[in-house]
């Protein structure tokens, strides 16, 4: 028993050893594998490495090669924000562009001021070249659809964009034109035009910044065009009602009725009477005028003009606004304007008011369109009536 005993547990332990052996084999085989995948894994690293360091010098090697254009971009920069207007800007971005991006065929989009509409304004190099006049809407081909995204576009990428964007953008497209990119010029969320450019010479990166930033400059360039125009208009205003003297009138509809032209958006007119009493004082009227155009310049835009004719009348122009919106602006004006208290304590009183709309991309000449507006019925507004 004694023996039995004894080699029952000769054979355990054999049995536990040879286990014990076959599980180190089993973790030796599994390290090994363990191993190999490591080591499959640190090569792959090494590869991609490899890869991206050729990729690195390849860009550094194109910087070198892009520096020159960029040492010239500064002086650039001064020439196309110290322009007066805005066809000087749209030159010398257009020199900028083919300059800087060695891009052959280039085109300058300007936004009217209600960023509603672009005006092609400057187009160089294509095979095919639009139409002088030709404008669109925000979302109206390659090009509306950069201005109303904001986003630079690539022709390359448009694959990423919705089949309903896409057919639009094909449907809208301008005939002929083709660019492959579209860079908004945007500040603080106003629209001032777009860049399109064709493919460009050398590589693509930098090109692709550089019509970003050339973007962002003609922006700020043209945002500083806008401020100047209105700083000369605010030197000349009428002391006692804000608005542009008679003075003005012919040059600034001239400029309204260029761009009805040129960008295809509507233009509405309202001429505003205000009716004195004979024995109306000369502070009287003084006050009248004051409290009314108070109010106007509260109710406008700050891209619609106002001009004084006469003592008693007042001109207002609307960009962008077709019939209805003007219907809507007659019927607040001559519903409040009547209920606003002067400095004596009384009520203004009735004030007579007529309007026309001008059709985008329509020509007219400013003779023809005042003495069209002295022909139109002239409507007596009294206020809002009670209830």
């Amino acid at each position: 028993m004694f023996i039995g005993l004894v080699t029952g547990i000769v054979l355990g332990a054999a049995t536990v050893f040879l286990i014990f052996q076959n599980l180190m084999r089993k973790k030796e085989v599994a390290t090994s594998d363990e191993a190999k995948i490591l080591t499959g894994a640190a090569r792959r690293a090494t590869t991609e490495l490899a890869k991206l360091s050729l990729t690195v010098q390849g860009l550094e090697k194109g910087q070198l090669r892009g520096s020159d254009l960029i040492k010239l971009f500064p002086d650039l920069v001064k020439k196309v924000l110290t322009c007066k207007d805005s066809d000087e800007v749209v030159k010398s971005l257009n020199r900028a562009t083919q300059s800087l991006l060695k891009a052959e065929e280039t085109s300058i989009f300007l936004a009217d001021r209600t960023g509603a509409r672009l005006c092609l304004a400057s187009s160089s190099g294509f095979t095919d070249k639009p139409e002088e006049q030709i404008n669109l809407g925000l979302g109206e081909g390659f090009v509306g659809l950069a201005a109303e995204t904001g986003r630079l576009l690539f022709r390359g990428d448009l694959e990423n964009e919705s089949v309903l964007v896409r057919r639009n953008m094909i449907m809208s497209d301008i005939p002929g034109f083709k660019p492959d990119y579209a860079a908004p010029m945007l500040v603080e969320g106003i629209l001032y035009g777009i860049i399109t450019a064709g493919d460009f010479e050398g590589p693509s990166v930098l090109r692709v910044e550089t019509l970003r930033a050339l973007a962002a400059v003609g922006a700020a360039a043209l945002e500083n065009v806008r401020k100047l125009e209105r700083l000369a208009r605010s030197s000349t205003l009428d002391p006692d009602t804000g608005f542009l003297g008679k003075h003005s009138l012919e040059f600034v509809l001239d400029n309204e009725l260029e761009r009805v032209e040129r960008f295809g958006s509507n233009l509405a007119i309202i001429e505003l009477n205000f009716k004195f009493a004979e024995n109306e004082k000369h502070n009287d009227t003084k006050d009248i005028m004051k409290v009314a155009s108070e109010y106007i310049h509260s109710s406008l835009r700050n891209i619609d003009i106002g001009l004084r004719l006469t003592i008693s009348r007042i001109l207002l122009l609307l960009p962008g606004t077709d019939s209805e919106g003007m219907n809507w602006v007659m019927g607040k004006l001559g519903g409040e304007i009547p209920q606003l208290t002067l400095n004596n304590g009384t009520l203004m009183g009735s004030v007579h008011m007529k309007c026309i709309e001008v059709n985008g991309g329509s020509r007219y000449e400013t003779h023809e369109l005042l003495k069209k507006l002295e022909q139109e019925e002239t409507k007596e507004f009294e206020g809002y009536y009670e209830t």
